[in-house]
């Protein structure tokens, strides 16, 4: 049985076919003008053919968060995730208590654990701030700004 990723040659043995990365770099090639010949019928002129669609950066903290803390806290940190209703204690809403904590006493808390009700982060604690930064992003900016106030006078009053 032949692979998906072979054809067969003219002598019966079965030949890789190119790699994507040699397609990729000899079409590259001819669309920067290396490559001598004419570029096949219909191809769209070569300052359009490298164009590609743009791709959104992924956040970082939102895949951690999304893999560490969504089950629990749901997908924007409300506490409402599919596992919360099992849990013997209603999670955190977490964007609720950035206005109780500092961004560093939530990390700390995180990666430290609330017990009994939460354990520690499975995760370093940078990347316990990049997930942190992620659920903070959701907030709205008119939202952020009373959360700051009330993170102020949390400090004020310790």
């Amino acid at each position: 049985m032949k692979s998906r990723h072979t054809l067969s040659g003219t002598d019966g043995r079965a030949s890789r076919l190119p790699s994507l990365t040699v397609v990729f770099v000899a079409f590259a090639g001819w669309a920067s003008g290396s490559c001598s010949g004419e570029p096949p019928e219909g191809a769209p002129p070569a300052s359009e053919a490298l164009a590609a669609p743009a791709v959104a950066a992924v956040d970082p903290g939102k895949l951690l968060f999304e893999v560490n803390c969504a089950t629990c806290h749901g997908a924007e940190g409300r506490g409402d995730g599919p596992m919360a209703s099992s849990l013997p204690t209603q999670p955190a809403n977490i964007r609720e208590h950035f206005g109780d904590h500092s961004f560093e006493e939530m990390a700390r808390r995180v990666t430290e654990g609330i017990p009994p009700t939460m354990p520690p982060a499975p995760i370093p604690p940078e990347e316990v701030r990049q997930a942190l930064s992620y659920v903070w992003s959701l907030i709205p900016v008119s939202e952020q700004a009373r959360l700051r106030a009330l993170q102020e006078l949390a400090a004020e009053e310790h």
